[in-house]
């Protein structure tokens, strides 16, 4: 007789998405509070690198997606989103990001971005000030001027918020997302 594998009580499961933008659609790996979203922190947004994609966030995800709804878009011309009609910059990133934004309705958010990830949050962040609320970065590509926003700064090294022992990092985030304000 098969047995079936049963999901842990309150466990995270991560589901994907897509929505419009102005440069076609975006995947997204979400996650959400197994609470169905009551009660819950600031939303969290999970931003990629160049050559990545929001799936390589799939831990760390499904670790922060215990008290929040965290979003983790494939960027426009990575993975299964669309990709723009020229060259990717950071400006039609943002753009995209910026729909993502509206079309979810998030009122205020915080923002981890990795490499060029780290860039589109920081744009992001000067350009809407009111909605982001704290910046989490890493990665070698890092902005030269630094948004007013609470910032944490993680080791440049991806591999620390993407390998198997995610947790050491993911409390770190916790802790920096979790202080008052």
């Amino acid at each position: 007789m098969a047995t079936k594998t049963r999901r842990a009580a309150g466990a995270v499961r991560l589901r994907r998405m897509y929505l419009d933008c102005r440069l076609g659609q975006l995947h997204l790996t979400i996650a959400f509070p197994p609470s169905g979203g009551f009660d819950e922190r600031t939303a969290l947004l999970l931003l990629h690198g160049a050559g990545g994609t929001g799936a390589d966030f799939g831990r760390c995800a499904a670790l922060l997606g215990s008290d929040r709804s965290v979003y983790a878009p494939d960027m426009p011309g990575s993975g299964a989103s669309d990709g723009p009609p020229g060259r990717v910059t950071v400006a039609n990133l943002v753009s995209a990001i910026t729909d993502l934004l509206d079309q979810l309705r998030l009122r205020e958010v915080d923002l981890l971005g990795y490499g060029r990830g780290a860039l589109v949050a920081c744009e992001l962040a000067a350009a809407r000030p009111k909605e982001i609320r704290r910046l989490i970065i890493a990665g070698s590509e890092q902005p030269a001027t630094l948004p007013p926003q609470p910032m944490l700064v993680l080791d440049k090294d991806v591999a620390l918020a993407l390998n198997a022992r995610v947790e050491p990092v993911v409390a770190r985030i916790r802790a920096f997302l979790d202080q008052a304000s």
